[in-house]
């Protein structure tokens, strides 16, 4: 897996594991979906935000979303043959939990539970 991050709309993305985004798909958080070949944002706009508790996705399994995702998406070399993963992320104190300042003494990254409201 090749680590990638990217910027959208004030939100950092990092590329995650399959095992990660299960895990985060079960938890009820919104993970973004890409061919493994383009980067979200790209132009062909292929990615798309998946979350168990949208009407959509509401009682299917994240495997079966990942593979039908994988049958229309992602079918030849320039594409990619799987899906790869994101989530938002963001750095924050780690005894506090909020924004780090001059004074914090370290940080940790989590996901930007922020994302989902807006």
């Amino acid at each position: 897996m090749r680590a990638y991050t990217f910027t959208e709309n004030g939100y950092t993305f990092k590329r995650i594991n399959k095992k990660q985004a299960r895990q985060a798909y079960s938890n009820g958080l919104t993970v973004r979906f890409c061919p493994c070949n383009l980067r979200p944002g790209s132009p062909f706009r292929l990615d798309m935000d998946i979350n168990k508790i949208n009407q959509n996705c509401a009682g299917e399994t994240f495997d079966s979303i990942v593979n039908a995702f994988e049958q229309y998406n992602c079918r030849d070399s320039e594409t990619g043959k799987y899906t790869a993963f994101y989530i938002p992320v963001e750095t924050v104190d780690r005894f506090t939990g909020e924004t780090p300042t001059a004074g914090t003494l370290g940080t940790v990254e989590q996901y930007a539970y922020s994302y989902m409201e807006g």
